[in-house]
């Protein structure tokens, strides 16, 4: 070949990568504000909203970790606040009856008589409710702490003791620990999950409840669970998944993680912290490999700095896990200048992806870089089960958000969309 069709080839191999290239970007129409490194999903094009965000009346909680009850009704574990002129706490459970926008919203309890932390082991943590979970009639909810001795930003340890049992351990504090306190409130670092609790009456009761000398259950790296959920009671798990109980968590802080690790037990044994396994990863990339040992855990998602709690959902009619993300815009630093971290609350994205398996590999179908417009700052989307229709295609979000804005998302807030395929 002479150098003129030499020269004649490489253009039109140039151009031709070029024509692909823009067909991707094309047809995909997903915009990424900064590096995504998973890739495009083969399976559902994009989401798309189909309502505006939509505050149910007289919440003002958050978190909203949700479940299947046996009863078909969904639950929702909520921390700090309020609902309904209720208990101001940080430990909440809500009943949702009706799927939205017909849906209705209650108390199912408020946690009356019990304080969770009132015998917190002497270290300077704060505690609070994640992962919360229906295994037939019995619940399931994971005690969490935030690791408070953060080296870099001291504080002292007597005159903080006291104040990390309260609901609002950084109000009204001695301006000469302010700032420290308020940087170590606003990074949250996984501190890991004090105990698992049960109840078998619906909340009324509680069993399991730690003590200061519980050995803790998991660690920082799996330190904020959440469930995945199959049906009613979790008694419609997938048979190649039964008959296990599963979850996943991020690590680092509650916002701004790196990894997701994946664990399960035995439905039956829950509360037995040696019955744990944990994705140790895969054969082939098929055959899952499950350790005892949580130190030898392997991520089933990374994303470094941009991993908020993470949730997974299955999809029965997509035959798609959906994995839900969100994170601050700005990575939370233990460094971070008091400007930095002032602008941590200001702006959240989101991510969904999509897989075969609940571990992966993940493809993305969504993204957005300022969830909730400029004025609103979202965080912890899920997409419960029962919400999905029967196709597959349509559902609706469940998220909160403005923890330190002016409080108009922080509430029970949902959201409709459409799954668009390819």
């Amino acid at each position: 070949m002479n150098l003129i069709s030499k020269k004649k080839s490489v253009l039109i191999l140039l151009i031709g990568f070029a024509i692909a290239g823009f067909s991707q970007t094309k047809q995909s129409g997903i915009k990424f504000h900064r590096k995504i490194n998973y890739p495009e999903s083969n399976l559902i094009k994009k989401l798309t909203w189909t309502s505006t965000p939509y505050k149910y009346p007289g919440t003002a909680s958050d978190m909203h970790w949700w479940t299947w009850g046996i009863d078909d009704n969904i639950y929702t574990l909520d921390d700090d606040g309020e609902n309904f002129g209720g208990r101001y706490w940080y430990a909440h459970i809500l009943k949702v009856v009706g799927i939205p926008p017909n849906h209705k919203v209650e108390t199912a309890t408020d946690f009356e008589g019990y304080d969770f932390r009132a015998n917190l082991p002497k270290k300077l943590l704060l505690r609070y409710v994640c992962g919360f979970v229906a295994i037939d009639s019995a619940w399931y909810v994971c005690l969490y702490d935030y690791d408070w001795n953060i080296p870099s930003k001291p504080v002292p340890f007597d005159s903080s003791l006291n104040r990390m049992k309260m609901h609002k351990p950084w109000e009204y504090i001695d301006p000469s620990i302010g700032h420290e306190l308020g940087f170590i409130n606003q990074y949250s670092k996984h501190g890991g999950v004090a105990a698992i609790i049960k109840s078998v009456d619906k909340g009324k009761t509680w069993t399991n409840i730690p003590d200061a000398e519980t050995p803790i259950f998991f660690g920082a790296n799996f330190g904020g669970p959440a469930f995945l959920t199959f049906g009613k009671g979790n008694t419609e798990t997938p048979a190649d998944l039964a008959p296990y109980i599963y979850a996943i968590s991020n690590d680092v802080s509650w916002s701004t993680g790196d990894h997701v690790r994946m664990g399960r037990v035995h439905k039956d044994s829950v509360l037995n912290r040696t019955a744990w396994q944990f994705y140790g990863g895969s054969n082939n990339g098929n055959n899952p490999i499950w350790t005892r040992k949580e130190t030898e855990a392997e991520p089933i998602f990374s994303d470094a700095g941009h991993i908020g709690h993470p949730t997974i959902t299955y999809n029965k009619a997509l035959k798609r896990y959906i994995l839900i993300n969100f994170s601050d815009l700005i990575p939370h630093k233990e460094n971070a200048s008091p400007a930095e971290y002032s602008t941590w609350d200001k702006g959240s994205e989101l991510q969904m992806y999509e897989s075969k398996n609940p571990w992966g590999p993940w493809s993305i179908f969504h993204s957005e870089d300022q969830w909730g417009g400029k004025n609103h700052t979202n965080y912890l989307g899920q997409m419960p089960s029962k919400w999905i229709s029967a196709d597959g295609l349509k559902g609706s979000l469940l998220f909160s958000g403005d923890y330190t804005r002016d409080g108009a998302h922080y509430a029970f807030m949902t959201q409709s969309f459409n799954l668009i395929l390819k």
